[in-house]
Formats: C-alpha cells, structure tokens, sequence
C-alpha cells in the first residue's frame, strides 16, 4: 500500500518539496468545478507535484450531474483539462445531494463519464462511501462489478500525519474491487495550511509510470537528514535505495536493474547491499547510511 493524498482548490500548499520530503508518494487532484472549468488550484497542483516529482496518479471531478447532457459537458471538460497534463486516470465522485434521487438514471450518468475516459484513452474508477453507495449505488452493482472503486472511511477523527500507521483495513468492503482507501480527512503535512485527505492505494498499475520514470541522472528524493538503516520507510528509504539501484543492486530475476524495488522500506536484505556498496568503495561496511556514505555516494551520482 503506497500512502498520498488528494487535493483541490481548498488545499493551499506553500512547498511541494516538502510533501515529498514528508512521505507524500503520489497525488490525486480534483480537476474540473460545477462551472466546467478548472478547478482553482488545479493548474497550480499540477505544476507543484510535477516539479516535487510526485506522480499525479489520477484526477477527478465531483460530480453534480443529474443529467446525460450535464454528464456529457462535465466529462468533456475533465478531458480537455487532463489529458495534456498527462493525467491518465478519471475518478468520478458520487457523494452530493444532487445526484442521489437518480434511480438507475444514476447508471447513465456513470456510462457517460466512463465511455468518455476510455475514448480518450483514461482508465476510469468511482470515489464513493458507504452513505452513498448504500443507497444508490449497491442495488446496481451487477452492472457496475468492473469499476474499481476508491473507497471513503475514516475510522478515526483524530489528526493524523503520513507517517502514522495506516487504519487496520477489517471495515472496508469485501465486494468491491478497491483501488484505494481515503481513510483520513485529518491529515496534517508540513507548510500546507489546513487539513488534507489521506490516502492508500491498493493497485500497482497506478504506479508503472512513477516507477518507470524514476530519473537515472539524479536522485528524486530529498537527502536524509539522519542516518538511514534497516527499517527506515518512506523518502529516507527510497533515497538510500535510489543509489542500490543506480549500482546496480537492486535487479530482477534476470539480474536487470529493477526499479520496483525502490519501495519506501529498507529491509535486512536492502542493509547487506548497502554493506557491499560500502565494501566496494573503500568505506566501512556497516550497513548504516550515514554522513559519509551520504557525501561519496553523492559525488559519484
């Protein structure tokens, strides 16, 4: 489970940087408001992530549509806006009041958002939660079983950091393919003023494009500012695996570079890799990243 958050015009965040610095391993941004036109932020989002290096791994639009033709010019507009920022996934948000007298009408305004995605080459997922799904969306889920859905459930309404344990996951739907899991509207981020949603998301194909865009001439992540060792998660760890990665210790079966092994935790096996950097370049191999290791692995790139 990889941990981000969601943003829209309500989220005003003073450095990016430091999201990334704080455990932030992607974003998802809301893109188009009631009007069909860009959210306030959105374009300020998606320079502030893209910049930081933190994947914006979908978009999406709250939806007010309580009618086919609405549906049309709300997903046309998510379009036109997402699609030249690179945003490769609309999610549909199915929570207002507007919507929930629909019936089964609620179905052909999800064929809408959904046939626009896919002609335009997006996959397409739903964000909703048990108060409106329950009533609206469960009846008619034999025609809606391949959406996958990015759950709301907050089981605590209690401030909470990115780097606190994530909620044990036994209250979440069992018969629903999930995405992802909004689980806290309390999150609270270094130089963002207010609260912000915070997010686990399940599937790994959100992810090839982060993965696979790993830049090979630099570092993405933000140096640590302690020592890093077995155990450290998040950015510390990611940092230290970066440079596993770029000497050519963290390969696949078929000993190729592997870059899905930069997975924000460093394991016994991570540390004895680190141990044989160490030995190769003349440093002591004790398996701890420190101000040393740090200063020779950064001269060599």
């Amino acid at each position: 489970m990889r941990k981000g958050i969601d943003v829209s015009r309500w989220n005003e965040i003073q450095d990016y940087d430091a999201l990334r610095g704080a455990g932030v391993e992607y974003a998802i941004v809301k893109v188009n408001n009631a009007g069909n036109v860009a959210d306030k932020r959105f374009h300020e989002h998606m320079t502030g992530f893209k910049d930081a290096n933190i994947p914006v791994i979908a978009g999406y639009n709250y939806c007010y549509a309580n009618t086919k033709e609405k549906a049309l010019r709300a997903s046309a507009s998510f379009v036109e806006l997402a699609a030249p920022q690179g945003i490769s996934q609309m999610i549909l948000d199915l929570e207002d009041a507007s919507i929930r007298g629909l019936g089964s009408g609620i179905l052909d305004i999800i064929n809408i958002y959904r046939h626009t995605a896919e002609q335009a080459g997006m996959r397409f997922a739903i964000y909703t939660g048990a108060s409106f799904y329950t009533p609206c969306l469960k009846k008619y889920m034999s025609e809606l079983a391949d959406i996958p859905f990015w759950w709301a459930r907050y089981p605590s309404v209690s401030e909470k950091s990115i780097a606190d344990n994530i909620p044990v996951t036994k209250n979440l739907p069992k018969n629903l393919e999930l995405s992802g899991w909004q689980y806290s509207s309390k999150g609270v981020l270094p130089r963002v003023r207010g609260y912000v949603d915070l997010n686990v998301w399940f599937e790994n194909e959100s992810f090839k494009n982060m993965l696979e865009e790993i830049p090979f001439e630099y570092n993405p992540y933000t140096e640590p500012t302690g020592n890093v060792t077995v155990g450290a998660m998040g950015n510390d760890a990611n940092w230290a695996l970066w440079y596993l990665w770029r000497f050519g210790k963290l390969v696949d079966k078929e000993g190729l570079p592997d870059a899905t092994q930069i997975d924000g935790y460093l394991t016994d096996a991570d540390v004895a890799l680190i141990k044989e950097a160490q030995h190769l370049l003349g440093l002591t191999a004790d398996g701890i990243v420190g101000k040393r290791t740090k200063s020779i692995w950064k001269k060599l790139c």
